[in-house]
């Protein structure tokens, strides 16, 4: 039987049967625990699955279907740093959340984000959450340097219902993975999406509008109206596993612009005559985003 992994939490697989709208709890096959010894990402949320069922109502999983897409970062911590790390499979959209306030959203961590997804094959789509807490026109500028370079932006309340009905259109038929830091809205947002509590958030204090994060593992939901939502924890390290042609993708005003650097290989640092950097001496390409640029290139 082929099942949707909806949830991974010690040792135990959550595998979901689509056909039959049944859940199973199971284990891996011998083989393929060997293999989960030498890799924690063995089995992801959004993988699909071959198990057969076992007695006393489990099941056992004999095979991983091949990944389509996926959501990765390089592990957390010194020892996890030069693995990859994947977070969700199977994937449409990366619905990427980020609060305009408690805490403030930075460009750079947008771009991680964005280059990840991309990585993975998947289309990275921007939500500004608590826009109710700021005059949009406070955020215009980023709005548009992200809308202007091709990607979708939303900006979302769930407090004041904005933005959200928009969301679901989008979403609806697709498989989308949520995810943010700790503290953007994350799981308030895919509560609002799907007209009901089914995410953790802890208490919400009035005056500063911020759940504190309870998701403790990632968890699979079915939209009402066709899809599936993944949501995974607010994470606090986000490295990205990239390459500079995927770099090049994320940043396309940049890369065009670079076309007409003297030399190919130009870093855009230190040669001569590059086009670039004229550009944000001119004002066409912010400091702060050629800054963001540079960052991330140094990075990977």
């Amino acid at each position: 039987m082929i099942g949707l992994v909806t949830n991974v939490q010690k040792g135990l697989i959550n595998v979901y049967n689509e056909n039959e709208k049944v859940e199973t709890k199971c284990l891996l096959r011998g083989r393929l625990f060997n293999q989960l010894q030498k890799t924690k990402t063995l089995v992801v949320v959004g993988d699909y699955v071959d198990y057969e069922k076992t007695q006393g109502g489990r099941g056992v999983i004999k095979e991983i279907k091949e990944r389509k897409t996926k959501l990765v970062r390089k592990g957390a911590g010194p020892k996890g740093r030069h693995l990859e790390q994947i977070l969700a499979s199977n994937i449409d959209y990366a619905i990427l959340v980020f609060a305009v306030k408690d805490p403030t959203y930075k460009l750079n961590l947008i771009d991680r984000y964005i280059i990840s997804a991309k990585h993975g094959g998947i289309e990275p789509v921007i939500v500004f959450n608590k826009i109710d807490l700021i005059d949009p026109n406070e955020i215009e500028e980023d709005v548009e340097l992200y809308r202007k370079n091709d990607y979708k932006v939303f900006l979302t309340s769930t407090l004041k219902d904005k933005g959200i009905d928009v969301i679901k259109k989008l979403l609806k038929g697709k498989t989308s993975v949520f995810t943010g830091i700790s503290g953007v809205g994350k799981s308030s947002l895919v509560n609002s999406i799907m007209n009901e509590d089914i995410a953790k958030i802890g208490n919400i204090s009035s005056s500063l509008y911020k759940g504190r994060h309870t998701t403790t593992s990632s968890s699979v939901y079915f939209l009402p109206d066709g899809g599936k939502i993944i949501d995974i924890p607010g994470l606090r390290e986000f490295g990205i596993i990239s390459s500079k042609s995927e770099l090049e993708e994320s940043f396309r005003d940049i890369h065009e612009i670079a076309k007409g650097c003297r030399f190919r290989n130009c870093s855009h640092i230190s040669e001569p005559d590059c086009a670039v950097k004229k550009a944000v001496e001119e004002g066409i390409i912010s400091k702060k985003r050629y800054r963001n640029f540079i960052k991330l290139q140094r990075s990977i």
